[in-house]
């Protein structure tokens, strides 16, 4: 069973209760930004073909069919200290092709590879807010606090992917002191 994830667009900015931090919609690439803030490392946690959980399918514009599709999870760290959870979902039919080599990514960063293509656009934003205990989260990730995440769907020579980052506390607490100064 999936776990469960309300996710809203980026216009839809009620029913949290507070506001998600200004950097969960920045255009720009992630992981440009965390190189900005130091030493990034990519531990890659997972990397296998699965079936994604129904509000992916159906954000890829699928019926909800159980097919497989290459699901890559990889926690970001920024000077050993993780600071993302990331989950992509790249469908079989988007590893044709010109894609194929992605089959075989590794623990280098992909939003690096998509924000550097010239046949790579992103879609609009989603976000949400989840337990920082949630089931989605790896245990050594889990955290007493709640935490921020977007997912976006990006169109590698016209062929979709999803891309869902979780923004973990230490990156939230740097994001807020870096408002602050």
């Amino acid at each position: 069973m999936s776990p469960r994830i309300v996710w809203r667009s980026e216009h839809q900015r009620i029913g949290f209760g507070d506001r998600p931090p200004r950097a969960l919609f920045d255009p720009g690439s992630l992981t440009q930004l965390l190189r900005s803030l130091g030493d990034l490392q990519v531990k890659k946690r997972l990397q296998d073909w699965c079936v994604p959980y129904l509000d992916e399918q159906l954000l890829l514009d699928k019926q909800a069919s159980r097919n497989l599709a290459l699901t890559r999870e990889v926690s970001l760290h920024v000077n050993n200290e993780p600071f993302v959870f990331a989950r992509s979902i790249l469908p079989n039919t988007t590893l044709q092709g010109p894609n194929r080599f992605l089959r075989h990514w590794g623990s280098r960063p992909l939003g690096e590879f998509l924000f550097s293509h010239p046949l790579c656009h992103r879609g609009m934003f989603q976000y949400t807010r989840i337990a920082g205990n949630h089931g989605l989260l790896p245990e050594d990730l889990r955290s007493s606090r709640s935490l921020w995440g977007r997912r976006s769907v990006f169109y590698l020579n016209q062929q979709p992917l999803i891309v869902a980052e979780f923004y973990l506390p230490a990156f939230l607490k740097r994001l807020v002191s870096d408002c602050k100064t």
